[in-house]
C-alpha cells in the first residue's frame, strides 16, 4: 500500500505534534519519544521519493536468431 503526498505530510505532522508536546518522565516516555523520532525520520524519507517512479527494467529479448554484425 502507498501513501500519499498529502497523507504523509498530515501523519508527520501529527507526529511533530506529538512530539512537541511530550514530558519525558520515565524510561517508557524516552522509548516512545524514541519511536516517534525515527518514525518523523522514516515520514520525512517517503515524503522526499519522487512519486510515481518506476525502477528500470531491462527489456526481454525474444528467442530467435542471433544478432548478425553489420
Amino acid at each position: 500500500m502507498n501513501l500519499s503526498k498529502r497523507s504523509i505530510e498530515m501523519l508527520l505532522d501529527l507526529v511533530e505534534i506529538k512530539l512537541s508536546y511530550m514530558d519525558i518522565s520515565d524510561r517508557e516516555d524516552a522509548r516512545d519519544m524514541e519511536i516517534l523520532e525515527r518514525c518523523r525520520d522514516e515520514l520525512q524519507s517517503l515524503d522526499r521519493q519522487p512519486e510515481n517512479v518506476t525502477p528500470f527494467v531491462r527489456p526481454i529479448r525474444r528467442p530467435g536468431r542471433p544478432r548478425t554484425a553489420a
